[in-house]
């Protein structure tokens, strides 16, 4: 039977060698950022009535959220779960994208807010159990008929609920659909290819199950600096689609990304 043990984080009293200062440099460089992003967030204003400012700067604020959240679950005997973060934070950061660039793109995701409600609604009115606070508390029919209405003239428009694919292939990211969200996918849905890399630690001919498993920060480089990428990426975007006095700082901050790759 293989043994299952708890991993503990391994400890050194010799100097850091390069390779591990690279990496600890990337993801110092994505805190600094974070920390850096958050306070010129602060400074941007937008009208909280506009549905399409509201939405970027939502979208926008996801980003940071799961930035930070990624940091903490690294530094924090999280690991794990860090493919799950940065699958969110790499959705948003596609729905931002398409929204920066055309923002009539705002009626495709209200088309697949109301297309998910409506899931919700109807199976409230079907009974079942966990969404009997929902039937008791709203008038289900009214607010089925009224969603089906507002939905069937966002499709008359074009403007249908898109598939995750069909998100990505418009913002110009089909290949990494087809590469990194695949991995982050499977991992989400635990199959067989994640649990063997959560879990399977190799020893001569056998194997252990580990459970907490040291991961090491290099292991990490791809998602910490796709999230730096994307992260600025979005940043500037957002700065320049409400006139902020800070393009010019997120220019910088992009720059220095470029100069850190081009050390690795």
């Amino acid at each position: 039977m293989p043994n299952l043990a708890f991993e503990r984080t391994r400890k050194s009293s010799s100097p850091l060698n390069l390779v591990v200062r690279r990496h600890m440099k990337l993801l110092d460089f994505l805190k600094s950022i974070h920390d850096q992003l958050l306070d010129l967030s602060r400074e941007i204003t937008f009208d909280k009535k506009h549905q399409v400012h509201f939405s970027r700067i939502a979208l926008y604020g996801t980003l940071i959220e799961f930035t930070g959240a990624i940091i903490n679950l690294i530094e924090n005997r999280g690991r794990i779960a860090v493919p799950s973060a940065f699958r969110s934070f790499l959705e948003a950061a596609v729905e931002l994208r398409n929204l920066n660039r055309d923002p009539s793109y705002i009626e495709h995701m209200y088309a697949s807010h109301m297309d998910q409600w409506l899931n919700v609604l109807r199976e409230a009115k079907r009974g079942n159990p966990y969404l009997s606070g929902i039937g008791a508390e709203l008038n289900l029919d009214e607010l089925i008929a009224t969603d089906e209405t507002n939905l069937t003239a966002l499709r008359a428009k074009g403007k249908c609920p898109l598939s995750v694919f069909q998100r990505f292939e418009r913002a110009d990211m089909v290949e990494e659909y087809r590469s990194m969200y695949n991995f982050l996918s499977c991992d989400a849905h635990s199959n067989i290819r994640a649990l063997v890399s959560r879990h399977f630690e190799e020893e001569s001919s056998d194997f252990n199950l580990v459970l907490y498993k040291d991961e090491p920060l290099e292991s990490f480089d791809a998602t910490l600096d796709s999230t730096a990428g994307l992260l600025l990426e979005a940043s500037l975007e957002t700065h320049k689609a409400f006139g902020s006095n800070h393009v010019a700082r997120v220019d910088a901050l992009l720059a220095e990304l470029k100069t850190l790759r081009a050390q690795r």
